[in-house]
């Protein structure tokens, strides 16, 4: 692998690391963020008259802006998943090269061994 073709892949590797990583930033703020959501959206119940936790989870579990949020974290989710997984084909890619250069190596060892 030519010294341009390495730069090219760690160039490439440091990309995914960094889109991987707003992702995962992302998928934690709406996680975070849901929980915070459920219990606004409780306390607003609650002032609302609705006497029981168990009601008042209910309806704001029902409540469209809990409901978007769900969906944004679903989303955040397939990107995280995504990059991690872009991640791991730039890993499996490198294992690769580097088992071809130790066969290489060892292959080299042989030959010179028996000439």
């Amino acid at each position: 692998m030519s010294e341009e073709a390495r730069e090219q892949q760690l160039h490439k590797l440091r990309t995914i690391g960094e889109e991987h990583a707003k992702a995962k930033q992302t998928l934690s703020v709406l996680e975070y963020g849901r929980q915070i959501l459920l219990s606004k959206l409780m306390k607003e119940f609650l002032v609302a008259g609705e006497k029981t936790a168990a009601a008042q989870e209910r309806e704001a579990r029902a409540h469209p802006s809990y409901q978007e949020h769900i969906e944004a974290l679903g989303i955040a989710i397939h990107e995280e998943s995504k990059w991690a997984w872009e991640k791991k084909i730039v890993d499996i890619n490198f294992e690769r090269w580097k088992t071809n250069m130790i066969n290489q190596t060892i292959e080299k060892k042989n030959y010179n061994a028996k000439g």
